[in-house]
Order: C-alpha cells, then structure tokens, then sequence
C-alpha cells in the first residue's frame, strides 16, 4: 500500500501526520513500514543518530530522507508491506505521483489567520492539477469544526493536533485505525 501526504502550504502538520502513519502502521500493526521523505525540508535526517546520506531506522521504520522522485521507484519496488509518502507542499512535479498512490491525504491548516489562504491554496491546486478530488482525504489541523471545503465534505476529517507521533495515545490510535483502514478511498 503507498500512502501519499501533501499539503498546499508549509507547516500544515505534514511530517507529523506521515510520521504518526508510519508509526501506527509499523509499530501497532506489524508492517515493515518505509518513510519516504519527498520533499526538500530535509527534516527526516534529524532523527539519524549518524549522518547519513540513504537511509536509517527508526522505531522500526524505514527511514528515506531527501529523495528524488526519480529514486521513487526504485524503494518503492524493495519489500515493504506500506509505504508513506511525504510529498510536503505539492508542486506539480509531485502531483503526478501524489495521484498514483492508493490513499491520498491533504493535510491544511484551518486555523483562523491561515483558514482563508489554505481555501484558496486547495483551489489553485485541484485546478492546476490531475488531482482527482474524490480520492483523497482532507486532514484539517487546527480546527473543529465543519466548513464548506470545496465539495469534500465527505472526505474530511478533523486530524488531532500530535505533540509526539512517536507516543501515541488510544485515542489517536483509534482515529488512525479509522482514517487508515477504511475503504472508501480508491
């Protein structure tokens, strides 16, 4: 299973949400789980204890940090049962490869100074793109409540702000069984 994560602007939650999936997915539920880190914010590295350049584990995951999109292939054909993408903000050279994945997830930040912005940012993206708006899952950090999102009101969650994806609680256990195992996404 591949599982793509983008977002339509920096510091929405991306990395957090990929990491807690990667968690949950390797740690809860026994599969050998692959980060792969497809942006440009090099953040993923951090965590390696040693500088290295391929790749790493951590908590049993698989760590990719800084890949290219033209090394995508090859780690995607290496025996994994889940891989997590995190495409950071889509650009149209990752969009292509955010819509080939089996599960699709936005995560926006919908907090009230940035709530106008991501509106207008997911607007841009769904018509400057192939992406297919029925497949994916919008996770809305920072924000409770339901708003009119573009005709995706089926399709969206509120995603519980992580302080550790690291050390998950029950709850959050729970949301990610659900947002993770159910089958209305492709």
């Amino acid at each position: 299973m591949i599982i793509g994560v983008g977002s339509v602007e920096r510091g929405a939650g991306t990395t957090c949400v990929c990491l807690a999936f990667a968690n949950f997915l390797c740690n809860k539920l026994g599969m050998k789980t692959a980060y792969i880190e497809l942006n440009t914010t090099n953040q993923i590295r951090s965590l390696s204890k040693k500088n290295v350049t391929n790749s790493f584990c951590y908590f049993g995951i698989h760590m990719y940090p800084s890949t290219k999109v033209t090394s995508l292939n090859e780690i995607l054909n290496r025996d994994f049962d889940c891989f997590i993408l995190d495409m950071g903000v889509l650009t149209s050279y990752t969009a292509m490869e955010f819509s080939k994945c089996h599960k699709q997830f936005l995560v926006c930040d919908f907090s009230p100074w940035k709530k106008h912005l991501s509106l207008s940012k997911l607007k841009d993206l769904f018509q400057n793109s192939s992406i297919n708006r029925e497949n994916i899952m919008l996770l809305k950090t920072f924000e409770n409540k339901s708003t009119g999102l573009l005709d995706l009101k089926k399709n969206t969650q509120a995603f519980p702000l992580l302080t550790n994806p690291f050390h998950l609680s029950v709850t959050e256990f729970s949301d990610l069984t659900q947002l993770l195992l159910k089958d209305t996404i492709h």
